[in-house]
């Protein structure tokens, strides 16, 4: 930008006036100051022209840095999904060993029928120290592991007083020691009326012979003694 003509300030800058200077100083000031104005004001617009420059470089820099963001984010694969901490917490706790050995919920007699070692019909004769003694009236199914007489030792107090007549599903706790235990609590429990079986408990019982019922949740499960009998000799 050219400097502008002294002149073209004549209007703007005042004249210095008479004043008690030596001949020709206040137009030396005049000139000075005019020139003065000049000098700042193309400062001002080589700094303008400074800027746009950098200005321009910084939007073309943000308009790229915006393109790379937009083009990860459009990718094709999905983001990487941090596991929750309840995920973490549940891989880090592994489930006790035998947990689902001990306590497993059983659909079906057949199930029962094919996971027991002994299956029987009898009465409790005497509850003492943790331990029953069953008379067994009948063997419906026996494994050959399973060793069976007149009457058997229970691990467990939890079959019920003695004399009342009942189908036990057990399984061996121990070749060495002959004790045996319902499967899975009251699941393997079923009390006799005559010739009608039905489960010890509503809410650990099955809901079918063969088949699942879902209809037949948190209900007990009635059936007969000769439909038991069946699913024993079904097995073999």
């Amino acid at each position: 930008m050219s400097a502008p003509d002294p002149a073209e300030w004549a209007e703007i800058a005042p004249h210095p006036g008479d004043h008690d200077l030596p001949a020709g100083r206040h137009e030396l000031h005049r000139s000075r100051l005019l020139t003065a104005i000049a000098q700042e004001r193309r400062t001002r617009a080589s700094s303008r022209a400074l800027l746009r420059p950098a200005l321009a470089l910084a939007a073309v820099v943000a308009v790229a840095a915006g393109g790379a963001a937009l083009a990860v984010r459009s990718s094709d694969d999905p983001p990487a999904a941090l596991p929750s901490p309840a995920a973490s917490r549940s891989a880090a706790r592994p489930a006790p060993p035998g947990a689902v050995a001990k306590i497993r919920a059983y659909g079906t007699v057949r199930q029962l029928t094919d996971t027991a070692d002994l299956v029987v019909r009898g009465e409790v004769v005497s509850v003492a120290d943790g331990r029953t003694v069953y008379r067994v009236a009948e063997v419906l199914y026996r494994a050959p592991v399973a060793a069976v007489s007149t009457e058997i030792t229970l691990g467990t107090e939890s079959v019920g007083p003695p004399g009342r007549p009942t189908v036990l599903y057990l399984a061996l706790s121990g070749p060495e020691a002959r004790v045996y235990a319902p499967l899975s609590a009251d699941f393997g429990i079923f009390d006799l009326d005559g010739e009608t079986a039905t489960s010890r408990s509503s809410t650990m019982a099955v809901t079918g012979l063969r088949a699942e019922d879902a209809t037949g949740v948190g209900r007990a499960f009635v059936t007969t003694l000769a439909e038991l009998r069946q699913l024993a000799r079904e097995r073999g």
